[in-house]
């Protein structure tokens, strides 16, 4: 047994490095303390960076036998030679369930310590740089004052720059799979460590009584998560994952947004240009959770609609709440202007509809809500507290309408005098009614706090913080239209062509007349994918955002979806707009005749289908295409699946200029780089030039939505990465590469993809190479998503998702599907004489820098004796002639990245610094976790009746958050 190669880059030292390790031991060292039952006094606080006592002696709830194994796992991490890996092993054999579940979970928590503490310095030296500590510098990100620098001195005028801004968004959209591996009860808690440590940074300010205080409380909360069961006993339905979602908007991403527009607004104005408009949009929200169908038969319509009255009562009570704070802030003693003295008269108008007997009727739960500002004869002269007053009524009353529909009760009767908000244009007219009369009567300076910030909130969350997409895979809408044109008597759309599936349903999208008649029974299936559309009909399009056509193959996918939206009542200018997704190798290279297909079609050209989602400057009709990063590395290999990502980019970019129609690019990025995943900034950046054009709208992984949104100041730092990364790419995109490169390219793309696929699909015996050596049948019993893990039930790799693909081989640190075909297809090139000609690409094509970088990321997280160790215990002896091949690919790998690199190590280079700074922390707690993870699975596996199979089941999951904590990502 040989130990995993060190790939820590022990030489990196440098004062980073420093910081963060003294930041891990001092929170190691509190939760050790805590175990221990060890007060928190300033005495302790003042040696804890010296005194790291990191044993677990006195902590009598610790069995023997996981002091032992830790011991050992220290002398390991410190020195990660043979003879401690093999200690290690026989430690763990020696073990008992209970014993490897407790030193899962010890690892486990000492992981989550490192991701918190890193998560803290990358935001405390992004506030550093920017409070002008010009020692600090990341190719990761920029500020804005950094970018406006960079563009004014490029050539771009000041006022070139914010216009370009006033057209600028990026949508941000919250999917639930892969689904986030620690429960939200952690999360919760974790969150309270972070603005804990935040404010840990600034104890110098802080009194002796604040600091003890402070440590306490990082105790109890770290304390608090050591006595949280980390493993989910149930699976979680749609519903909380959308409630995880609402919850990280409420508590992080409501605050952080305000902020953000703000230090736009200072970097123009430090270039002399007027702050963005109230209604720009630089930042939207949009959601899968609760309206991704595709393979869940958990979201149904009703769970749809229960998610949908569920984000608007939670957006209600934010608004309420805000509105509250401003009755205390605007007590301005003046009349308002025309405006709002027009508004008082008609709130009194509708007050005097509702007297009964000469008395105002009132709702008792309504006095309720409003105790802490509740004066009924408020002052005349205290206009905007009047407005205001009735303006928090209306949002009381959309929140008890909500809140009944979201429940599934009977939505209460509305009362006259305080109609609920039914659009975000409401409720921005009566705010921007306050906000233009305070400018008009000398009081501007009062309009521009907290009221602006209200208003950029409504603009850019609407009445439902995030705009639910619906997504549904093509079939079911074939199946659908099947079963109308059959019982219509015109035979089997299945059966039909392409072109003439496209005239029939074009020709029914230029009638008048109804296609279906009503009272005809459907099967289930069926009727559930109409009910979908009939809820969209009922509700209206404004708290939805795209409707997403995964697996979509023709034109005819695209108008089928158009065709049910208008039969089930949805009124034309209403659609949701339809997006395709394209995902596999086909379909990509194919999405540009499909876009075509379309854009020649008389009706659809008509009527191009997308309502702004809010009320905001710079929206016109464009078309959406989705382009799926996670099913095409799946099924062709990393290389080709990002060559034919960027090509289909360029040609639908040219496609849309020549029909003069405005394209959005929808990217389905992954959380891991196997998915689409890794840092956004560079890959922003390498986009092709086009494609970009101000508009960005991109998944953010249920995975790591913590990770760049649990806390208000992450958030600030996530939103500046992308404006300012959009706004470089908009302005400065990269030139075109030449012929040559793209031949080099496509050579590599045919020849990864070919080995890629010999072995994945070709290989005798590798499916069963993959299912004994990864926990990928454990996987499925694990409570961690709503949705299946397979599409269907029949089948092998074909039909297994993308996600559990790449987070099976996560769990064993060989995550072949980034790298493999990737050795092969360098070794070819650099064998026929073309090493030059790579490092020229890697050197002046941004594309392929940021392919190469991403890769070599992965690879220094990658560790061949960890999966070597999972091979020999799992796999058996008839199988394991596969891993020779598998090795081989990945030492050309290795070898061909540095060559193009020109490295000496992985991570090597300066702009890497941030990467080996996470990996330093963070992987050396990795490796004793995987060595629990396989003797789990050995056992489990062995006798699947064991008398200790639910303990064992146990420390596998908790084994499972490690290494996700470990690598950054599930799957």
């Amino acid at each position: 047994m040989t130990a995993p190669t060190n790939k820590r880059g022990t030489s990196f030292v440098d004062h980073d490095y420093f910081v963060l390790s003294a930041d891990v031991k001092f929170l190691r060292q509190l939760f050790m303390q805590a175990l221990r039952s060890e007060p928190a006094d300033e005495s302790v606080y003042r040696k804890s960076l010296k005194d790291t006592k990191e044993n677990l002696e006195g902590i009598n709830s610790i069995p023997e036998a996981v002091r032992q194994m830790f011991s050992v796992a220290l002398l390991y991490e410190s020195d990660p030679n043979d003879s401690n890996f093999r200690a290690m092993h026989q430690r763990v054999l020696l073990m008992n369930a209970s014993e490897i579940k407790v030193a899962a979970r010890l690892f486990l928590e000492m992981l989550n310590h490192a991701n918190l503490v890193e998560r803290n310095h990358r935001v405390r030296r992004w506030r550093d740089y920017k409070r002008g500590d010009k020692t600090i510098k990341s190719t990761a990100s920029q500020t804005m004052q950094d970018v406006f620098s960079d563009l004014q001195a490029g050539g771009f005028s000041p006022e070139e720059i914010r216009t370009a801004l006033l057209r600028q968004n990026t949508e941000l959209v919250f999917t639930a799979h892969p689904t986030q591996a620690a429960r939200r009860s952690v999360l919760t808690k974790q969150a309270d460590i972070s603005r804990m440590l935040e404010k840990h940074d600034c104890s110098s300010m802080l009194t002796p009584l604040e600091k003890n205080a402070l440590l306490t409380g990082l105790q109890a909360s770290l304390h608090g998560i050591w006595r949280t069961n980390p493993v989910r006993r149930y699976k979680p339905t749609p519903e909380d994952e959308a409630r995880y979602g609402l919850s990280v908007v409420e508590q992080s991403i409501w605050e952080a947004l305000p902020e953000h527009y703000h230090a736009v607004d200072y970097a123009l104005q430090q270039i002399g240009c007027e702050p963005l408009p109230i209604d720009c949009c630089l930042i939207t929200l949009g959601s899968w959770m609760g309206g991704d169908r595709d393979g869940n038969p958990y979201v149904t319509a009703v769970l749809t609609k229960r998610i949908v009255f569920l984000s608007k009562w939670r957006a209600a009570h934010l608004y309420w709440t805000e509105v509250g704070a401003l009755l205390w802030e605007l007590s301005v003693a003046t009349r308002g202007n025309a405006d709002i003295q027009g508004e008082i008269s008609r709130i009194e108008g509708l007050k005097n509809q509702s007297r009964t007997g000469g008395r105002l009727t009132k709702s008792s739960s309504l006095n309720a809500m409003n105790f802490d500002f509740y004066n009924p004869q408020l002052e005349e002269e205290e206009q905007y507290r009047l407005v205001l007053t009735h303006v928090r009524d209306r949002l009381a009353a959309t929140m008890r309408h909500a809140e009944a529909l979201a429940t599934g009760k009977t939505a209460p009767k509305i009362p006259i005098w305080t109609p609920i908000y039914k659009s975000t244009t409401q409720l921005a007219t009566d705010l921007r009614r306050i906000y233009k009369s305070l400018h008009e009567t000398g009081d501007g300076i009062l309009a521009e706090g907290k009221l602006k910030e209200l208003l950029w909130r409504v603009h850019t969350f609407g009445l439902s913080l995030t705009r639910l997409d619906i997504r549904q895979e093509s079939t079911r809408h074939l199946e659908a239209i099947d079963e109308i044109t059959s019982e219509l008597g015109l035979g089997s759309y299945k059966t039909w062509s392409e072109t003439t599936k496209v005239q029939w349903l074009t020709n029914e999208l230029h009638s008048k007349r109804p296609l279906l008649a009503k009272g005809t029974v459907w099967s289930p299936k069926v009727q559930e994918v109409l009910d979908v559309f009939s809820l969209i009909a009922e509700v209206g399009s404004e708290p939805f955002g795209a409707y997403v056509i995964s697996m979509a193959t023709d034109a005819s996918d695209v108008l089928a979806v158009r065709l049910l939206q208008a039969e089930q009542g949805v009124p034309a200018a209403n659609h949701l707009r339809v997006v395709p997704l394209f995902e596999t190798k086909g379909d990509l290279e194919k999405s540009p005749e499909v876009m075509e297909t379309l854009f020649s079609n008389s009706w659809y050209s008509a009527n191009l289908s997308s309502p702004p989602q809010v009320p905001n400057v710079g929206w016109q009709p464009h078309q959406e295409v989705m382009l799926g990063y996670s099913d095409s590395a799946k099924d062709a290999g990393r290389l080709s699946s990002v060559w034919e990502l960027y090509k289909a980019q360029e040609d639908l970019v040219r496609l849309s200029a020549e029909r003069k129609i405005p394209l959005n690019l929808f990217h389905g990025r992954g959380g891991s780089v196997g998915r689409g995943g890794g840092p956004q900034y560079l890959a922003i950046l390498s986009q092709p030039a086009g494609s970009i054009n101000g508009k960005l709208r991109v998944t953010i992984q249920g995975e790591v939505i913590d990770s760049y949104f649990g806390t208000v100041n992450a958030c600030e730092l996530t939103f500046e990465r992308y404006s300012t990364a959009i706004l470089k790419a908009t302005l400065t995109p990269p030139a075109q590469a030449g012929e040559n490169f793209r031949e080099v390219m496509q050579r590599l793309s045919e020849s990864g993809c070919t080995k890629y696929k010999n072995m994945v699909y070709e290989t005798p015996g590798f499916v069963d190479y993959f299912r004994a050596m990864t926990p990928e049948q454990e996987l499925k019993l694990l409570n961690f998503g709503s949705r299946p893990s397979k599409r269907g039930q029949a089948g092998g790799i074909e039909t297994l998702r993308a996600i559990p693909w790449m987070f099976a081989w996560t769990q064993t640190r060989l995550q072949l599907p980034v790298w493999l075909g990737v050795g092969a297809a360098l070794k070819a090139e650099i064998e026929a004489g073309n090493l030059e000609m790579l490092q020229q690409m890697y050197q002046d094509w941004p594309f392929f820098r940021s392919t190469i970088e991403l890769l070599d990321m992965v690879l220094a997280k990658t560790n061949k004796g960890i999966s070597s160790y999972y091979e020999s215990l799992l796999v058996p002896d008839e199988l394991q002639g596969i891993a020779g091949k598998i090795w081989a690919d990945l030492a050309d790998t290795e070898a061909g990245i540095l060559k193009v690199s020109r490295q000496s190590a992985h991570l090597g280079a300066d702009e890497s610094a941030d990467s080996r700074l996470s990996i330093s922390q963070r992987v050396p707690l990795v490796d004793p976790i995987n060595v629990l993870q396989a003797n789990c699975l050995l056992r489990m596996r062995h006798d699947e009746h064991a008398s200790d199979i639910g303990e064992l089941r146990d420390a596998f999951a908790i084994t499972v958050q490690g290494v996700a904590a470990g690598m950054g990502w599930t799957g």
